[in-house]
């Protein structure tokens, strides 16, 4: 680059944030993008953090859920109205749909959901982890602005976060994100992820950074962690344990079709066991995310990017949990030991043989970490959510199924089976992790 003054360099009224500003540190010019300066000027400052931020206090230490928002509600509200439904080509076309009707385009299009995937994107979330001196709680500060810390996205160059509205259903040999159908189960999650690979290769399943997210997302709201008595119990209702699958796997995807982009649900007819009609849900519902249908509730979903240790491996001890990158399953070799690349490792609870509970306290750490480091209250105390694990389950299942009730939730995690474990309860949710091109529904219909 040739020699410039900058004082009579081109003036700009914006920046993109992979662009460099110039600044002297310790006597010497330097450059930095205007991301990582955003992270540094609001790193560890409370008051900038309330002014960009919301915040969530953790209190983890009392049985009462009622914990709270604090900082920018202003900006909460603004992230939220940017999350929605859109059409996803295979390609990664991508069209608004109505906020109010998922049925049509923003334009008023008609929507072919043949077209490619019904698919929530939500703009990048920065989040970051402070605790408080005086009281030693954990505050999740959570905003679209960098705020030190780390951020969730990954599709886009990491710019959004592009999941299925709906749970995975199969179309000849390609898992899909459409309404009116019967979710899928009955498959490996390797099987699941090779359907998903059919629609291309920049697409996948839900991942463990998917899953916090939409605890981000609810907790950030409600400043509850107990989800179901905030937005709906979802389709196993409220209560214990009841065998009600059969009646649950006969529901079709879309309920929340009407409810567009909404932070709502729409109650449904208890369901009621086929061969003992006294056995019968409560208060069921079908609950919509800001357009995530039935996120928890009615069918377990497998995750990737995450896996657990297995003791009967010499490698493992069965405590760990792998948190592996990247848009892939892991092989046989790192099953048995640990992923390839770039992962981080945390540690389950300790135990030699099935372990179940509601969860009284999240590792949380730097990272938002959602898996239980200890068991104890019930369903309206501490977490409120439950967790299954042993130390050798090695597949990672999310959210609980309708015959769980009140044990479902955002935070459930179940890790109790093998790799290979595939029974009907257990289903899919599609991720894009490729580039999107946007444009108008009537746009993307002629393109298509």
């Amino acid at each position: 680059m040739a020699n410039q003054d900058l004082g009579t360099a081109t003036l700009v009224t914006s920046a993109l944030k992979s662009n460099c500003v110039f600044m002297e540190i310790n006597g010497s010019v330097r450059r930095i993008t205007l991301d990582n300066l955003m992270n540094v000027i609001n790193t560890g400052d409370e008051m900038l953090l309330r002014q960009v931020a919301w915040g969530v206090p953790l209190k983890q230490n009392q049985t009462s859920q009622a914990w709270g928002v604090i900082g920018n509600t202003g900006m909460r509200a603004e992230y939220e109205s940017m999350c929605g439904r859109y059409l996803v080509t295979p390609k990664g076309l991508a069209a608004k749909l109505s906020p109010t009707n998922s049925a049509i385009y923003a334009d008023g299009t008609t929507l072919d959901e043949s077209k490619g995937n019904v698919m929530f994107i939500g703009p990048r979330l920065y989040y970051v982890i402070k605790q408080d001196a005086a009281s030693g709680v954990d505050y999740l500060w959570l905003s679209q602005l960098p705020i030190g810390g780390h951020y969730i996205g990954d599709c886009h160059n990491d710019e959004y976060i592009c999941i299925a509205a709906y749970k995975g259903s199969m179309s000849g040999s390609t898992l899909v994100s459409r309404s009116g159908v019967t979710p899928t189960g009955a498959k490996t999650i390797e099987q699941f992820w090779t359907a998903a690979q059919v629609n291309g290769k920049d697409w996948g399943l839900t991942n463990y950074d998917h899953r916090r997210y939409m605890m981000m997302l609810g907790l950030g709201h409600y400043g509850n962690p107990n989800i179901q008595t905030q937005l709906g119990n979802g389709v196993g209702g409220e209560g214990g344990w009841k065998d009600v699958w059969s009646a649950a796997s006969k529901l079709l995807t879309g309920a929340t079709k009407s409810l567009g982009d909404a932070l709502a649900k729409i109650s449904i007819a208890n369901l009621v066991n086929t061969s003992d009609s006294t056995i019968h849900t409560t208060n069921s519902s079908r609950v919509n995310l800001f357009g995530i249908e039935d996120p928890y509730g009615w069918q377990y979903e497998m995750i990737q990017g995450v896996y657990c240790g297995n003791s009967e491996n010499s490698a493992q001890t069965g405590q760990e949990i792998f948190i592996y990158e990247g848009n892939r399953m892991p092989t046989a070799a790192e099953l048995s030991t640990h992923p390839n690349g770039k992962y981080r490792q945390l540690a389950r609870r300790a135990v030699t043989a099935n372990s179940e509970g509601y969860i009284s306290k999240m590792i949380i750490g730097e990272y938002f970490d959602i898996f239980g480091s200890a068991i104890g209250g019930g369903a309206t105390s501490y977490w409120g959510d439950y967790e299954y694990i042993n130390n050798t389950g090695q597949l990672v299942l999310w959210g609980g199924y309708a015959n769980c009730g009140s044990y479902c939730g955002l935070g459930v995690a179940y890790s109790r089976f093998a790799f290979s474990n595939a029974p009907a309860s257990y289903g899919s949710r599609l991720a894009y992790y490729g580039p999107l091109t946007f444009m108008s529904g009537k746009q993307l219909v002629a393109a298509a």
